[in-house]
């Protein structure tokens, strides 16, 4: 789906907001977020955590076979944006290892107070393709773990656009994206979100 069809959504959103269901809004917000980000160039970024440290040197002995990172900015629409920082490698073996870090900059549009939250997940799984890349997750950290659960499992993807081109990606709840587990397979989830990802880059290798 590219940037800028999300109408439905808000329009869905929009259609019960004189009827506020907290339950029901947060379901929705869960399904649009993701799972990962920090260490962007705008002055929101600055003073996010570091990550982890890299996993890259336990892995050379084996030999890192792909990894993902980078980090950038996700504003899909007027009060709903948030920025991540991945880095996620996996061995020859297909181990994977690393981190996806995301910190939610805003929510407003879904009827949540304004303020940042933060989220950090663990790799389960990852399928590189070309530029491409698709990565399953769990959630194992969060300043508000009542709008993200810890263990819940969720996926991160994201198309390398190279050192000219943009790149685009999204990440979300396995239930909303990914209910049957495809991930990380030969043929995973079809129609993922595509929202451009700015004020930053990825690598995938």
């Amino acid at each position: 789906m590219a940037h800028g069809e999300h109408a439905p959504v808000a329009a869905g959103w929009q259609a019960t907001r004189p009827h506020f269901d907290p339950e029901k809004q947060m379901r929705r917000l869960l399904l649009f977020l993701p799972l990962a980000l920090a260490a962007c160039s705008t002055p929101t970024m600055t003073d996010a955590p570091a990550m982890a440290p890299s996993a890259s040197s336990a892995l050379s002995k084996a030999g890192v076979e792909h990894s993902v990172t980078g980090s950038g900015l996700q504003d899909i629409l007027p009060g709903f944006e948030y920025a991540l920082e991945v880095s996620v490698h996996s061995d020859a073996s297909g181990a994977v290892s690393g981190q996806i870090h995301v910190r939610v900059l805003d929510l407003t549009l879904f009827g949540l107070p304004a303020g940042t939250s933060e989220l950090w997940e663990e790799p389960t799984c990852m399928r590189v393709v070309g530029n491409t890349a698709y990565i399953g997750a769990i959630v194992t950290k969060a300043t508000d773990p009542a709008t993200f659960p810890i263990g819940q499992p969720g996926i991160f993807w994201v198309r390398d656009g190279g050192p000219n081109g943009a790149d685009v990606g999204h990440a979300g709840p396995s239930w909303g994206f990914d209910p049957t587990g495809l991930i990380c397979t030969d043929t995973p989830p079809a129609g993922l979100p595509a929202d451009a990802i700015t004020h930053g880059n990825f690598i995938v290798r």
